[in-house]
């Protein structure tokens, strides 16, 4: 989100004392009402707020009145320091192309024009960023040009030049190392890391080979999800425009895993609450070395994934009463739980040998308040975002090189994330409530 955005939105809504605002308010409907009051109470709301969701959720004559209160809030600094300024009628028909609909309306003027530019909507603005995504997206699922031109006539009723589509397409890799590359918030809730693997097509030797794809996905102190890195194994990584390509044999050790937290520590963040990976080697220590204030936590679905492996089929009940344990409501429960299974399968000594390792992982767990450890004992939310992304390679075959794939994944990734902009991870106020007893001293610094 533009920082002008938000500032411009911001100002504009705390503007109680103007008029025509309230005057704006009372011909919306029950829906943009609703949407109004909550840019207007939570910051956090008009954080995850947009450009093109403004021009979707209103119409064109509330899109000029926005800019006229900018323009309002301007002329009175103006006032205030003495400078001679104007309002000098409108630019008309001024069209704005989103993914959803084309928005004609009028702009307000100054006699002197030069002075002023709207944070909302500048002047040259007549193509908003989600028709651009959607056009790399529709192109990252082998649609022609051709196809997604037509594609947005009929379903968006949107003409478009093939050569502006064209444009957009070649633009992939300078969005992805842009996106790569920006700035991150300087501390997160929690940080989810796990893995999958695509396949990259070797033309020098003829043949393919599974790489790993890590993507970390950060909650933020506001109960937001973002996608904060992705990083791919690649044998010839010293090769790749990429900046985090690694050789597949390195990719889970220490060496590996300090140079994604020195990338996320490079854009800005400071401290990470909770780490939650399945376990790759090299990680802990990582952790260790530079986040040593946060909490690591194995994901405890892979522990129980580990140990089905010395598990007869037949005897899943062993692996039902092992979930007890890790679910009780506290420590005492989970070690009498522990106890008992111990008790229970102790002539199983290859079981009992695995589980009284991975129990040593699970149960620092019962340190940490219930609802917080419920979010964090799992890695089922990034695992969720690596399905959606591997859904995208579905019958593609093996790609011809690691920048394809980096493009595949990244308009995936951008329509994850624009479905979270709007929602809070689920059960968050019981969440946030538990942090600011356990981090109130965190919450103080970063928020």
């Amino acid at each position: 989100m533009n920082n002008n955005f938000i500032n411009a939105l911001q100002n504009i809504l705390l503007d109680d004392s103007n008029n025509n605002l309230k005057f704006l308010y009372d011909n919306m409907s029950s829906y943009q009402k609703d949407i109004f009051n909550n840019m207007k109470n939570d910051f956090d709301f008009i954080k995850n707020y947009s450009l093109s969701d403004l021009v979707f959720d209103f119409d064109s004559r509330f899109v000029e009145s926005i800019l006229s209160l900018e323009l309002d809030l301007y002329l009175k600094e103006c006032k205030k320091n003495n400078i001679d300024n104007k309002r000098n009628g409108f630019t008309k028909n001024i069209t704005l192309t989103t993914s959803n609909r084309t928005l004609n309306f009028n702009r307000p003027r100054l006699r002197k024009e030069n002075d002023f530019d709207s944070m909302l909507i500048p002047k040259r603005t007549r193509v908003l960023d989600d028709l651009t995504n959607n056009i790399i997206l529709l192109y990252s699922k082998n649609n022609s040009i051709n196809d997604i031109k037509d594609i947005l006539s009929s379903m968006f009723n949107i003409d478009v030049s093939t050569g502006f589509i064209s444009n957009i397409t070649q633009s992939i890799q300078e969005q992805v190392l842009a996106w790569r590359n920006r700035e991150l918030n300087p501390c997160y809730f929690a940080l989810n890391i796990d893995c999958m693997y695509i396949t990259i097509r070797d033309n020098k030797n003829l043949t393919s080979h599974d790489i790993p794809v890590y993507i970390a996905v950060g909650t933020t102190l506001s109960g937001y999800k973002e996608i904060v890195g992705m990083y791919l194994g690649n044998e010839d990584s010293k090769k790749n425009i990429i900046d985090s390509l690694y050789e597949t044999d390195i990719s889970e050790s220490k060496t590996f895993w300090l140079e994604i937290f020195n990338d996320l520590k490079d854009r800005g963040v400071k401290e990470i609450l909770y780490i939650i990976s399945d376990g790759v080697t090299g990680i802990k220590d990582a952790v260790n070395s530079e986040f040593p204030n946060s909490f690591y936590q194995r994901c405890v679905v892979h522990i129980v994934r580990n140990l089905k492996k010395y598990v007869n089929k037949k005897e899943t009940y062993i692996i039902s009463d092992f979930k007890k344990i890790y679910t009780a409501n506290d420590k005492n429960t989970a070690n009498l739980y522990w106890n008992e299974f111990k008790e229970k399968y102790k002539d199983n000594k290859l079981v009992i040998k695995h589980a009284t390792k991975y129990i040593e992982e699970i149960m620092p767990l019962f340190n940490i308040p219930i609802n917080i450890r419920k979010y964090i004992y799992t890695n089922n939310i990034v695992e969720s975002v690596n399905s959606k992304v591997q859904r995208g390679f579905y019958g593609r075959g093996a790609l011809p090189n690691a920048d394809s794939a980096i493009n595949i994944i990244y308009v995936n990734l951008l329509d994850l994330e624009k479905k979270w902009k709007k929602t809070k991870v689920s059960n968050w106020n019981n969440i946030f409530n538990e942090i600011q007893i356990v981090h109130k001293d965190i919450l103080e610094r970063y928020m």
